[in-house]
């Protein structure tokens, strides 16, 4: 994998984590995370708007992928965010990303220099450590290195490159084979790898082997995957309503840790924060759609996790009545892309795409007769009525302007328009054959 500075974000994996009390189903949440790619950094005002966003949203800390430990431009960008999570009484932890990192010794000055810094994430009075995949090293390493720290940090790897993980599943043995394991953190699983739509059943098999050995499961939450780029890839897995169903497994099951995937990796598409262009030196960024309506989906769903709450019990949170978005894709998957401007064609698994509309709203307590109308292509497709607590739809798209409107008692209470139409030319699209989403609030 190259630089992290040329090319954030494009490694295989991605979001907010949410950190339930470990061991104890329907337990109220005890901190909420979201997986942030360390890339380039300006300034401190840039880790201030991540930090401040983060709050909004119900966060609590983000947990940093860390490609290259000791290269100078992790080390300022680390210096950044550390003094505005300070200032802002914010925590972060380390997800070390094995992928690129050659074994877990080479973090050890790292982790030293940071572990006991005041805005670091504690669990159990223990610093919280998590990965991306195990290495080539393997678990014994991790325990040999582990050893060497006090206190001894809380282990929630994520171990999908372990020999055997089987797509997203890690079996029982798994979660007690070394000592230093205190959970395993789910990530292949958080999206599909066909048509048919997202289930959770490696999830619910985790959380359960998990209970069993009396370990942690950190379950992944997301919207979609898709790399759309020259030399990190080019392929899409399906989204739709994939993050709605699994934010009701995570409701129903509550696992002690859910990792949202991610604030801002946006070479893989799921990014719900800021982008800032200093970690993307070089990078066309077209195609990278705004994302900024997913805050406004997940912050009822953190709050109703954070409250041990159930998904009927997931409701808006600052006195609306309706909170909520809705997404889509921009390119219609009949298109005929050929090859676009980046030179590359339609991504691998683009026939796994729906072309619709997908909305997920939170209705208020005690709030009745609210109809949620969609509107794609200057008509109305659907009218639903919906029900306190989460309610999500997808319905099928048309080309042109998108917008979706919750009525109560005839008035609008809440709408959101698309700021872009949708469309089967490419060359709408400034000539990119993208498979991404572009993201809008209902407000």
């Amino acid at each position: 994998m190259a630089l992290f500075n040329h090319f954030w974000g494009l490694w295989m994996g991605l979001c907010v984590v949410i950190l339930f009390l470990s061991g104890h189903a329907n337990a109220a949440v005890q901190g909420v995370f979201a997986h942030y790619m360390v890339g380039g950094m300006s300034s401190l005002d840039q880790a201030l708007a991540d930090v401040s966003g983060a709050q909004s949203l119900g966060l609590d800390a983000f947990a940093l992928n860390v490609q290259q430990p000791d290269a100078a431009w992790t080390r300022a960008s680390l210096s950044l965010l550390f003094a505005a999570a300070a200032q802002r009484n914010f925590k972060l932890f380390f997800s070390l990303d094995m992928s690129c990192i050659a074994s877990p010794e080479t973090t050890l000055a790292l982790l030293t220099a940071y572990l006991t810094h005041p805005a670091y994430y504690h669990h159990q009075s223990r610093p919280f450590l998590s990965t991306f995949h195990i290495g080539a090293s393997g678990l014994p390493a991790w325990q040999r290195m582990l050893e060497k720290l006090s206190p001894r940090p809380f282990f929630v790897p994520n171990l999908d490159d372990h020999p055997s993980a089987r797509v997203g599943t890690f079996p029982a043995s798994l979660f007690t084979a070394v000592s230093v394991l205190d959970g395993i953190m789910g990530w292949e699983s958080a999206w599909p790898f066909s048509k048919v739509p997202a289930t959770t059943d490696a999830d619910k098999t985790n959380i359960n082997n998990a209970r069993a050995a009396k370990k942690a499961y950190m379950m992944p939450l997301s919207t979609f995957q898709s790399k759309h780029h020259a030399v990190w890839g080019n392929w899409y897995r399906r989204g739709g309503l994939t993050l709605a169903e699994h934010a009701k497994t995570a409701l129903e099951m509550q696992p002690e840790f859910v990792e949202v995937l991610t604030w801002n990796d946006a070479g893989e598409g799921h990014y719900v924060g800021n982008i800032w262009p200093e970690a993307l030196p070089g990078e066309d960024l077209s195609g990278y759609w705004d994302h900024g309506g997913w805050k406004a989906v997940l912050r009822p769903v953190v709050a109703a996790l954070k409250g041990g709450k159930g998904v009927g019990e997931v409701v808006p949170v600052g006195g609306a009545k309706v909170q909520g978005g809705f997404w889509y894709r921009p390119l219609l998957k009949v298109a005929e892309c050929g090859i676009d401007r980046l030179g590359l064609g339609k991504p691998a698994g683009w026939e796994d795409a729906e072309d619709a509309v997908n909305v997920m709203v939170a209705v208020g307590k005690g709030v009745q007769g609210a109809r949620v109308g969609v509107y794609s292509g200057g008509r109305q497709v659907a009218v639903f009525l919906a029900m306190e607590g989460m309610n999500s739809y997808e319905v099928p798209i048309r080309k042109g302007e998108q917008r979706v409107e919750v009525v109560i008692d005839g008035k609008v209470v809440a709408e959101g328009k698309g700021k872009m139409g949708v469309t089967d030319r490419v060359a709408d699209l400034g000539g990119v054959c993208t498979f991404n989403y572009q993201v809008a609030e209902i407000v």
